[in-house]
């Protein structure tokens, strides 16, 4: 398996990976009436969503998917994509009504790269947690210190199954693949 390619945000310039979420609201190709399909093991959704933050309302910008049949989405026709995704939807300007809480990260720290699902929080120098309420960011808060301190306390948490025991290894493999967080 490998690592999972993340949703991406934009705030204030800087691009961040989507690490975290608890919540309800963000887009899904489903949305749109879009059943995606993988092309290649580093995205199993098949797709990817590009949020950018506009005046402190989150909204979504881009869509990359691998679909049949394409259909228009907010007045935007698809575009041909790339190798990993056939088509891409760009400003797509979908203000969102998410409530709920982001963590967006950057920097990766490449020794702490685990070969399945998304990438840990703590394996990013810069970590931030942002509550946003019917799309506008209601708190802002930089984790970067806290993840720091719990690399130092346990650097592999979470980056291997508990033991070799299927329901073990079972129930890490979903939780990779997840985005919930503590």
């Amino acid at each position: 398996m490998t690592g999972q390619m993340p949703d991406e945000f934009e705030l204030n310039g800087e691009s961040f990976s989507l690490v975290g979420l608890k919540g309800q609201g963000l887009y899904k190709p489903e949305d749109f009436g879009i059943i995606p399909y993988y092309s290649c093991t580093a995205c199993w959704r098949g797709y990817l969503m590009k949020y950018i933050f506009n005046k402190n309302q989150l909204i979504l910008d881009e869509l990359l998917v691998n679909v049949n049949e394409p259909p228009e989405i907010n007045g935007v026709q698809p575009q041909q994509g790339n190798s990993l995704f056939k088509y891409h939807y760009k400003n797509l300007n979908l203000k969102t009504v998410f409530t709920g809480r982001v963590l967006l990260a950057k920097d990766f720290i490449d020794s702490m790269y685990v070969h399945m699902g998304f990438q840990r929080p703590m394996a990013f120098k810069i970590v931030l947690g942002l509550e946003i309420k019917k799309g506008e960011i209601v708190l802002f808060q930089d984790l970067s210190k806290q993840m720091e301190e719990r690399r130092k306390k346990d650097l592999y948490k979470g980056a291997q199954p508990n033991s070799n025991s299927t329901k073990d290894i079972e129930n890490w493999i979903e939780k990779t693949f997840s985005l919930d967080f503590d």
